[in-house]
């Protein structure tokens, strides 16, 4: 889900980006939110360009936003895991020997 958010996000903002450019001198706040979701989905690999663009050229690219969206799905997995692990100790309470 993380992949299609962060490849379908770019065209939806760049047409609402355009539509409104020829209505409005300021952006409105479809856009500034779409903006803002770009700069999350795509955080850190596509955001943080920590990889050169010729590298991946042309379709090549969903080959970065792959693997920014498997380190987006490690890091939640670890979250919950750790969190089911939190609340576990907890509810078997801490036991000093």
């Amino acid at each position: 889900m993380h992949f299609a958010l962060s490849v379908l996000i770019v065209p939806a903002a760049l047409s609402v980006g355009s539509a409104v450019s020829t209505q409005q001198a300021e952006p409105s706040l479809t856009f500034k939110t779409l903006v803002v979701a770009t700069r999350i989905l795509h955080f850190p690999i596509i955001s943080q360009s920590l990889y050169s663009r010729h590298w991946f050229p042309g379709r090549w690219i969903y080959i970065p936003i792959f693997l920014n969206s498997f380190l987006w799905s490690a890091g939640i997995y670890l979250l919950l895991y750790v969190y089911n692990k939190l609340i576990k100790k907890k509810k078997n309470g801490y036991r000093k020997r």
